[in-house]
């Protein structure tokens, strides 16, 4: 009868674990993808909002909670940026997402630069480094990444120039 009780309880927590909270978040990753950025607008003053479609094919509300990261245009660092709020993903759809961001300008002449070649969806030269945090299903998970070529960063995210 003990024998029976150990595997029961290994058998329940062998299920527990495979189905994981943390395993369906890391699973769910598969799933969201930026499709375009289809607008950038805003000024130096009153900051700027980046607008992504956005195709999240889970049944989960992932929320950023917090991002922010350096932007870099030939090897210098050009702009610091920020979310100002947390976003929300709706689930099972492809949705327009405005990202509101707060910019702190290092290089006015390159951030003019910037703002041109991104207008144009041209991302050569263009490097980011972030952090931001996740959360879902109340867990939070976060992810940094190094200063990596922008093309490179939408690309892992699934998003193809159009």
């Amino acid at each position: 009868m003990k024998n029976l009780h150990i595997i029961v309880i290994a058998l329940v927590a062998l299920f527990v674990s495979s189905c994981s909270p943390r395993k369906v978040v890391n699973q769910m990753q598969e799933n969201i993808s930026v499709v375009a950025i289809e607008n950038i607008t805003g000024s130096v003053a009153g900051g700027w909002v980046v607008t992504l479609r956005v195709q999240n094919d889970t049944g989960y509300q992932p929320t950023l909670q917090a991002a922010d990261g350096d932007i870099y245009l030939d090897n210098t660092l050009t702009a610091h940026a920020s979310i100002s709020e947390p976003i929300t993903l709706p689930r099972k759809s492809i949705s327009s997402i405005d990202i509101p961001l707060q910019i702190n300008i290092h290089n006015p002449i390159k951030a003019l630069a910037l703002v041109l070649r991104l207008s144009e969806k041209n991302f050569d030269n263009v490097d980011v480094a972030f952090n931001a945090t996740v959360e879902m299903m109340g867990i939070k998970k976060s992810v940094a990444i190094e200063k990596i070529p922008a093309k490179k960063l939408l690309d892992k995210l699934g998003y193809t120039a159009q």
